[in-house]
C-alpha cells in the first residue's frame, strides 16, 4: 500500500513512497518539480538536509544525494558555509511550464505591448535574468560584500530623519542640487569632465540616459553608430526610437571612425565606451578620440560617451573622459554608481552640453521621477566626506588581486582550453575559446552549472568573431574561484 508524505518546509513536496521508485530517485524528482514550479523565488534558501530528512522520515544521506544531483543539473546552487539556494537560472523551467498550443509549441504572447517590443527591438534568445543574485563570472557586478554597509546605513538613517524633519515633499526632477554639485566636482577631479552642476542630471542609469537623449534630441530615421562588438542595450534603445543603426568595428584603439564614415557618414549619433571598450576592454587612443570629435563637428553630430566603469584602472591614472576634450559641446557623458557602490541603488548621472540644459530640464520633468531623495543625499555625503573616493581606491586594489587570482587559476586549470587577455582595467576578463566552439553554447552549459559568464556573441552584430566569454571576477571570492573554474572547464568540455 502506498504511503504518502509531504512537508511544511517545502509546500508542494509530496512523496508517494509506493515502492516502485527508489526513494532517493523519487525525492530528486519531487524536489525538481517543486523547484521548477515557480513557487520558490530565486535566491530562496533551501531547508537544511537534516531538517528536511527529519520531516519526511528519510535519511539525511538520501536528502543530501538529491540535493547534490539537483546542483549538478543546475536546479540548485550551493554556497560554501551558507547553504543551498534556488538559482536565478533554471535549466528547463520554460520548457516544462510554458503553456502549449495544439501543435505542441509554447503559446506565443500576442499582447499589443509585446508585439510593439518585438517589432521595435526584435526577438532575442532567452538569457538568464541578471541582478537578482550575483553568481560566479557575472560581469559588471561589484563585490557587494565589500560595500561599506554600516557606514551607508548610518548616513542614510541620519539623512532620512533630516528629510522628514524638514518636510521635504519631493526631489527636483533633475536631482537634488547637493548631489549634482558633488557629482560635478567628482567628475571634474577624477574623470576630467568639464561641467557645472546645472549640466548634471541625476538619473536611474544608462538606459534612462539613452532614452532621455533620444526623446529630446533625435528624430525617427536619424543615423546612429554603435560599436561592434558593443553594448547591446544601445542598439535596442536606438531601435526603440526608430533610428537607423550602423555597427562600426572596433580595434585596439577604439571605434574605427574611418569605417563609420564609409558606412554612414551622415549619422546623427555615435555611441562609444572610450575609457574601457565594452566588452573588449581597450582604451580609445587620443588620436582616435580627436578623429571622432572632428567628425562630430563636421557633421553636426553628437557623441554619447558611456563611462560605465572608468574608475577601475589597475595601473597608472584613469583614462580622462572624451567629454573633457570637447570644445564644441558635442559630447553627452553618462555613468552610474552601480560599479562603484551598488547596482541596487539605481543612481546614475547624465552630463549634457550647456545648449541642451533647458530642453533636458523640461523633458526630464515630464517623463520620469528621480531616484530616491534619501539615497541621493546619502551618496552626496559619501562623496563630500571623502569616503566614496577612499572606497574606490580600496576596491581598485581589491579587484586587482581578484583579477590576478582568477588569471592564475585559469592559466593553471584551463590553459589548454581558454586564453585570457588581461588589460589591467575593469571588472571582467575576456576568455578566448577554441575556434571550433560556439560561445553561446558554452555559456548555456555554464548557466546550467550556476555560472553567469556572457558570450561575446551577445555583443556582436555583423561578422563572426572568435568565440569568447566575458568572465566577471569582481564578485568571485577567492574561496570560490577554484570550484567555479572547475565548473567552467566542464561547461567548455561539453561545448
Amino acid at each position: 500500500m502506498a504511503r504518502h508524505s509531504s512537508g511544511a518546509l517545502l509546500p508542494g513536496l509530496i512523496l508517494s513512497r509506493d515502492g516502485r521508485t527508489p526513494i532517493n530517485r523519487e525525492l530528486f524528482q519531487a524536489l525538481r518539480k517543486v523547484v521548477i514550479s515557480g513557487g520558490l523565488k530565486p535566491g530562496m534558501r533551501m531547508p537544511a538536509t537534516r531538517n528536511l530528512a527529519a520531516e519526511l522520515g528519510v535519511s539525511r544521506t538520501t536528502v543530501a544525494q538529491a540535493y547534490e544531483q539537483l546542483k549538478s543539473e543546475g536546479y540548485l546552487l550551493g554556497r560554501e558555509k551558507s547553504g543551498t539556494f534556488i538559482p536565478e537560472v533554471l535549466p528547463d523551467a520554460q520548457a516544462v511550464l510554458a503553456p502549449r498550443q495544439a501543435g505542441g509549441e509554447p503559446a506565443e504572447a500576442t499582447a499589443p505591448a509585446v508585439k510593439l517590443a518585438q517589432r521595435m527591438v526584435g526577438t532575442v534568445a532567452a538569457r538568464p535574468e541578471r541582478g537578482v543574485l550575483a553568481q560566479p563570472f557575472h560581469p559588471g557586478i561589484p563585490d557587494i560584500a565589500a560595500f561599506p554597509a554600516q557606514l551607508y546605513v548610518r548616513i542614510q538613517r541620519r539623512v532620512s530623519l533630516d528629510v522628514i524633519r524638514r518636510g521635504a515633499a519631493r526631489c527636483p526632477a533633475e536631482g537634488t542640487p547637493v548631489l549634482r554639485e558633488q557629482v560635478a566636482a567628482y567628475l571634474g577631479a577624477s574623470r576630467g569632465v568639464i561641467c557645472d552642476p546645472s549640466q548634471v542630471f541625476i538619473i536611474s542609469g544608462t538606459h534612462q540616459a539613452l532614452h532621455l537623449i533620444m526623446l529630446g534630441l533625435s528624430n525617427p530615421g536619424d543615423g546612429a553608430w554603435t560599436e561592434n562588438p558593443g553594448y547591446p542595450g544601445a542598439r535596442k534603445s536606438f531601435a526603440l526610437f526608430r533610428l537607423r543603426t550602423t555597427a562600426v568595428p572596433v580595434d585596439t584603439e577604439g571605434l574605427v571612425v574611418a569605417e563609420g564614415r564609409l558606412r554612414d557618414d551622415h549619422a546623427r549619433f555615435a555611441y562609444v565606451t572610450p575609457a574601457r571598450q565594452a566588452p573588449l576592454g581597450h582604451t580609445m587612443s587620443l588620436s582616435r578620440r580627436l578623429e571622432l570629435l572632428r567628425w562630430a563637428y563636421e557633421r553636426d553630430a553628437l557623441v554619447l560617451e558611456d563611462d560605465y566603469d572608468g574608475e577601475y584602472r589597475f595601473g597608472g591614472a584613469s583614462a580622462p573622459s572624451l567629454q573633457g576634450l570637447d570644445p564644441d559641446g558635442r559630447v553627452l557623458y553618462f555613468g552610474t554608481f552601480s560599479k562603484t557602490l551598488l547596482p541596487s541603488l539605481g543612481v546614475g548621472y547624465l552630463v549634457v552640453p550647456r545648449r541642451y540644459v533647458s530642453a533636458m530640464s523640461s523633458l526630464i520633468d515630464l517623463v520620469g521621477r528621480p531616484p530616491n531623495l534619501a539615497t541621493q543625499l546619502s551618496i552626496a555625503h559619501l562623496i563630500e566626506s571623502g569616503a566614496f573616493e577612499s572606497h574606490v581606491r580600496a576596491m581598485r586594489t581589491h579587484y586587482r588581486k581578484r583579477q590576478d587570482a582568477l588569471q592564475s587559476h585559469l592559466s593553471d586549470k584551463l590553459g589548454d582550453l581558454i586564453r585570457t587577455e588581461v588589460l589591467n582595467a575593469g571588472l571582467h576578463l575576456i576568455g578566448w575559446l577554441p575556434a571550433h566552439l560556439e560561445d553561446r553554447r558554452v555559456a548555456e552549459n555554464a548557466w546550467r552549472l550556476g555560472l553567469l559568464p556572457r558570450p561575446l556573441s551577445d555583443f556582436t552584430v555583423e561578422g563572426r568573431f572568435a568565440p569568447a566569454l566575458m568572465l566577471g571576477f569582481s564578485n568571485l571570492p577567492d574561496a570560490r574561484i577554484s570550484r567555479a573554474v572547475e565548473a567552467l572547464r566542464m561547461a567548455i568540455l561539453e561545448g
